[in-house]
């Protein structure tokens, strides 16, 4: 299903529209009088850029500009939760490494420590700090910021209440039917134990030691299914699930607590509806036994094939179908039961595994492309060294050449004075080119130690001058604290 580009407006009006009465930075000190409006356009995943809408302009220091960076992973609003913000190049410490941060914390650390005269509401007012993605839906997005944050409270509200209802509703008529039909299969089990005085069947004898749980709503077609007995089961054997689900909550949020706090205003709008594999299974129905051997023999052969064959093949989504089918046959025991769920997820778990197989794939292709690159140097130096020695040879063979040329001048010295005069000359000119190459060597060779001298310099220039000015208040507050003294006389 393909969707076209939308822009995604933030708070209408066009982006580009400056602070109202054009509020100015004045001492790393800002009052934002008025929002501003951004034209957020989606990025796509992996995407960096510099300035607005997504990073800051123009501060602390007119002309600097910070960058920002994306990853992959998204929240349900359709936002970049993986973003980072770098500093502008006359913040950073080191010209070879850049600051980053990663989430809305580590920049107000940043921001109190450094400038504390700037607030951090007007720090986060310079831009947009939510990227929105080019996966999340236009329709869905345009829906949920063009409407004020009242109308979509009470829009949340109203189907909240709607939902409660319906499900309180189905809740009933399943209850009810439900009740129905357990009556129904007492009264039966009664009379066939009165009649044959035989012992209880293994199916009656799972439902005595269901405990009493409270089951949660169900729709009319799925009354018949019995996902609800095997939950009671792994609920009397294995404890609540409820205890289990806060305490996997609990660990992902602390796993990371500041991307927890970035999307909490998501979190808190979006409501979430996540699919569980039963969404996907088809209404139970009663299938006969030939049926089921089928269902059995056909789920087994699947089986069969390891796990990355049988999630790569076209039937992997047959596989809950069959399981679901399966469960229905009353032969069979608990652990088969749990099985069966555990073959119901393969085909979501095989989604999974297929992300996680190309992302290993990416990875390697990455990393062969990395030794790659690293293979090629050494050949490059030897290179270089090969072309080095054969200047040398060429150096060699020139100066061969001019001794030759020596001797021969030596020879006929007598008959061309004129001709060693000239050669004194060029020998003259030749030292003096030697001596001017050896300066220029020298030259060169102490201009890369000057310069890294003044990077290292400028590098540093911020703190002495810090600790300059730190160090004359505090020479001003001694003086002024002990004026008075002057003169004094007891």
């Amino acid at each position: 299903m393909g969707f076209s580009t939308v822009s995604v407006l933030c708070s209408g009006q066009d982006g580009k529209e400056s602070l109202e009465n054009d509020s100015l930075i004045d001492g790393n000190a800002f009052n934002v009088k008025k929002e501003k409006n951004f034209d957020l356009q989606p990025v796509p995943p992996f995407s960096s850029g510099e300035g607005l809408p997504y990073a800051p302009e123009g501060w602390p220091n007119p002309g600097d500009v910070w960058s920002w960076k994306v990853a992959k992973r998204t929240n349900k609003a359709g936002y970049f939760t993986d973003r980072t913000l770098s500093l502008p190049r006359s913040l950073q410490m080191s010209p070879h490494k850049t600051k980053e941060f990663r989430s809305k914390a580590d920049i107000k650390r940043y921001v109190e420590s450094n400038f504390p005269d700037m607030k951090i509401e007007a720090f986060f007012a310079l831009f947009n700090w939510q990227v929105p993605s080019t996966d999340q839906t236009p329709i869905k997005a345009i829906a949920i910021q063009s409407l004020p944050a009242e109308d979509v409270k009470d829009e949340i509200g109203t189907k909240k209440r709607l939902k409660r209802k319906t499900q309180r509703f189905h809740a009933e008529e399943a209850t009810d039917e439900i009740g129905t039909q357990r009556k129904l299969k007492r009264k039966t089990q009664k009379k066939t134990q009165s009649r044959s005085g035989s012992r209880p069947t293994k199916k009656s004898f799972k439902k005595s030691f269901q405990p009493n749980h409270t089951h949660p709503p169900l729709t009319p077609g799925q009354v018949g299914n019995a996902t609800g007995n095997l939950k009671d089961i792994l609920d009397f054997e294995e404890g609540s699930g409820t205890h289990t689900q806060e305490k996997n909550l609990k660990l992902s949020v602390t796993g990371n607590f500041d991307d927890y706090l970035d999307n909490l205003e998501d979190m808190l709008v979006i409501v979430p509806h996540p699919e569980t594999a039963s969404d996907h299974m088809i209404p139970a129905t009663f299938l006969d036994n030939e049926t089921i051997e089928l269902c059995k023999k056909k789920l087994s052969s699947l089986l069969a094939m390891d796990f990355p064959s049988l999630v790569s093949c076209s039937d992997v989504v047959e596989v809950g179908t069959l399981a679901s089918q399966i469960r229905e046959d009353p032969g069979l025991s608990i652990d088969q039961l749990v099985k069966l769920k555990l073959v119901e997820q393969v085909p979501l778990a095989g989604e999974a595994f297929l992300e996680a197989k190309g992302n290993i794939e990416e990875a390697d292709r990455f990393l062969a492309d990395l030794e790659e690159k690293k293979l090629k140097v050494p050949n490059l130096k030897n290179e270089y060294n090969e072309m080095k020695e054969k200047v040398a040879k060429r150096e060699s063979e020139i100066n061969k050449t001019a001794h030759a040329i020596q001797k021969i001048d030596d020879q006929i010295r007598q008959l061309q004075s004129k001709r060693n005069e000239i050669s004194n000359a060029l020998e003259t000119l030749q030292k003096s080119k030697d001596e001017l190459e050896s300066r220029l060597t020298n030259v060169a060779n102490s201009i890369p130690t000057l310069v890294h001298e003044i990077q290292l310099g400028l590098c540093q220039k911020p703190k002495w001058e810090l600790r300059r000015a730190n160090n004359i208040r505090r020479v001003a507050e001694i003086q002024e604290k002990f004026i008075t003294l002057r003169g004094l006389t007891f």
